[in-house]
């Protein structure tokens, strides 16, 4: 990770509350029926919004990445549509936030900022709030994905477990089952919750329902024989998701890797301690959210920057590099994959040398 970019995030990050009250000063300034639309809550609402975006502006500037938070402001107009705020409104804020960004942010900070905002505003026409996200790849069986987010919206895990058993049946292997079934319906469920079709509690419900059954799953891989080379798995600190990187973790199992499997969450420190005490030949790391960016370049700058480590091979994936597929070259890691079977393909390559 670029020394100054961190360093410009950090900073926008330590003034983010006090641009963000400035920014909606300024908005209702330019727009004084906003309290009017939004009610009691509106300037709390507006500042609150407001500091989210600074936090995803931060993360981007962290890798020099618009195309970052131009997919983030995308998704934030996907989720204003659902709550029926105004396009407009959006609008408005992100250019008085441009503004005040380069009034207040030191002058080299600021221009790096507006850059970006500016890049983000001229999209806003463009993006399609308008239209329906479609989260179910078009690669899959559409029917049996929405058999199985249909079961989980009904409460009902036995229905859900019933649909990958009997494609489990059907020849379906399990890495296909994790690739076309359980993905593509964890996505769904996500898409449906940031437009507010389902509740936190849905969701949940949805990810320990797929949990439960990838345990089930497990026996029913087949493994390869034993290979040699050892990998650790975990995601980025902040990162509280794991689902995908346990579909990762269990098949370079089947494929006959050593695998150490952390979960979500694991402090720096104590994933390149681990790294340096078992030797890995690989580490795994999944990003979930463009808001820990940052967190997995501190965590590779941490590997890179220990001599016991430096050479471990570092494969990451997740939401945020499918959006940017370069981005991993920033964060200065070895590959990227957009899926667990892909995953174990390059991880296979990695090991053994091949080029990038």
């Amino acid at each position: 990770m670029n020394a100054e970019a961190r360093q410009a995030s950090l900073i926008i990050d330590s003034v983010s509350k006090a641009i963000a009250n400035w920014t909606v000063d300024q908005q209702v300034e330019k727009d004084s029926q906003l309290p009017a639309r939004y009610g009691q809550s509106w300037r709390s609402d507006w500042i609150a919004h407001t500091q989210s975006q600074l936090t995803m502006l931060a993360q981007a500037v962290s890798v020099r990445s618009t195309d970052l938070f131009v997919a983030s402001m995308d998704w934030t107009c996907q989720s204003f549509k659902s709550r029926g705020v105004s396009k407009s409104d959006l609008v408005l804020n992100a250019r008085c936030l441009q503004d005040v960004l380069g009034k207040e942010l030191p002058t080299e900070v600021g221009s790096i900022a507006r850059k970006i905002m500016r890049a983000a505003v001229e999209c806003l026409g463009s993006f399609h709030s308008d239209a329906d996200t479609d989260a179910i790849p078009a690669t899959v069986d559409r029917k049996t994905v929405l058999q199985y987010v249909e079961a989980i919206l009904e409460g009902d895990r036995g229905k859900a477990e019933g649909v990958v058993f009997a494609a489990l049946r059907s020849g379906s292997a399990v890495p296909a089952i994790y690739e076309n079934i359980l993905a593509p319906a964890q996505s769904e469920l996500g898409t449906m919750w940031h437009r507010g079709e389902i509740t936190v509690a849905d969701e949940h419900f949805g990810s320990a329902t797929t949990e439960f059954i990838m345990a089930q799953l497990r026996p029913y891989l087949a493994k390869a024989d034993p290979k040699g080379q050892s990998m650790l798995a975990t995601s980025t600190p902040g990162d509280l998701h794991e689902i995908g990187l346990r579909m990762v973790a269990d098949l370079f199992e089947a494929d006959g890797w050593s695998v150490f499997f952390l979960g979500a969450n694991t402090p720096i420190a104590d994933v390149v301690e681990l790294l340096e005490r078992r030797a890995s030949d690989l580490l795994a790391l999944s990003i979930n959210t463009a808001l820990t960016i940052r967190s997995a370049g501190e965590l590779i700058d941490a590997v890179r920057g220990n001599p016991v480590t430096a050479t471990t091979k570092i494969l990451v994936g997740g939401p945020p590099l499918r959006q940017v597929p370069q981005l991993w070259r920033e964060l200065g890691a070895d590959g990227c994959a957009r899926s667990a079977v892909e995953a174990v393909a390059r991880g296979n390559e990695l090991v053994r040398g091949r080029s990038r």
